[in-house]
């Protein structure tokens, strides 16, 4: 007899918990006993699955109507650590923080992977598997914690007012296009230290709301408070921040596993969506889809003008393909209006009204 732990891995990221590993006794024959060794696995999994689906629709209602962007926070958590009086264990999270932003003119495959890693959507998966973080500020998520930790040590405090300077990006939801977040002025430039602390725990909170709801919209289909059942790809939503010299805006990555269609399409595709808003180009979302042996890009710049400048360098592109050791699929830039993206009836409800 062996013992079959049930852990849906992942399945813990977005609400910071984990149920208690529960086992399956397995017998190792066949016919009925492997039969009735299944139907057991597969109802403790089910009894795993239904609170853990309730858990997230509560941590779901709780982080939308309180979620916002990194990029306001960035810009005024500048302006906070250049208050001379600010407690050096506040400037020390927040100065770790904003080191972990991508520089905006190194963005390439390494740096990406890097940003990737740093991002926190793994922590808890990290967590539950023993591994911990090797400090407080080696990953986004962690580095958010230790900010608000001691920004409420500094002001004495657990909570602070919702920020609404602002309307926040669209919520992060499972089959959303992309959404960038391009560059904000500060908000609190001329303002007291304590109220401009203040308003970046409210900022910090809303960024960890966000953060985990990127982490609900990256869970398999079937964890899904509401999900299509003939939903199969693997999606990884990211918001990664980028150190521009107009400030910080904030690029979403998606990372995408579609699963063979038909006989005709033996292999998964994979592809990986980013939208970014940055000057001078302003907002473009580009796919790169691996379909087989062929790698294929499009790209939609809002501006005319910055479609024509990435179109004249499609061929640039190609040679930098075929050097990867990549087979160039269709390759081209258009230029519209990116469509407003807006989530499924019924996503989400405005709790703050």
């Amino acid at each position: 007899m062996s013992v079959v732990p049930v852990q849906p891995g992942l399945s813990y990221a977005a609400t910071g918990t984990r149920p208690e590993p529960m086992a399956v006794a397995a017998n190792g024959g066949g016919g009925a006993a492997g039969a009735a060794t299944a139907t057991t696995a597969a109802a403790v999994e089910a009894a795993i699955v239904d609170p853990l689906i309730a858990a997230l629709t509560e941590a779901l209602a709780t982080a939308a109507p309180r979620q916002n962007g990194l990029a306001p926070l960035f810009a005024d958590l500048e302006v906070l650590l250049a208050q001379p009086d600010l407690p050096q264990a506040v400037r020390d999270a927040g100065q770790a923080l904003l080191n972990l932003r991508l520089p905006g003119d190194v963005v390439n495959g390494p740096s990406l992977q890097q940003a990737i890693a740093r991002s926190g959507m793994f922590l808890e998966a990290m967590l539950a598997s023993g591994k911990l973080p090797t400090t407080a500020s080696d990953n986004i998520k962690s580095a958010l914690q230790a900010l608000r930790g001691a920004l409420q040590n500094y002001l004495g405090i657990d909570n602070a007012p919702a920020d609404l300077h602002l309307p926040p990006p669209l919520p992060p939801f499972r089959g959303s296009l992309p959404v960038a977040q391009p560059p904000v002025p500060a908000s609190i430039v001329d303002t007291g230290l304590r109220q401009a602390a203040l308003k970046v725990l409210s900022q910090t909170d809303a960024a960890i709301a966000r953060h985990v709801m990127l982490q609900i919209a990256s869970l398999p289909a079937s964890q899904q408070p509401s999900h299509p059942p003939d939903d199969h790809t693997q999606r990884l939503v990211f918001d990664i921040p980028l150190a521009t010299p107009t400030g910080t805006a904030v690029m979403q990555l998606q990372i995408e596993r579609e699963a063979p269609r038909d006989r005709n399409q033996p292999a998964p595709v994979w592809s990986v969506r980013f939208a970014v808003d940055v000057e001078p180009l302003g907002a473009v979302r580009a796919r790169v889809s691996q379909i087989g042996d062929r790698t294929s890009v499009t790209m939609v710049a809002d501006r005319p003008a910055s479609a024509a400048a990435l179109q004249q360098q499609i061929a640039r592109l190609q040679i930098a393909l075929t050097q990867a050791n990549l087979q160039p699929g269709d390759l081209h830039c258009l230029s519209h209006e990116a469509p407003k993206a807006s989530a499924p009836q019924g996503q989400f409800v405005n709790r703050a009204s």
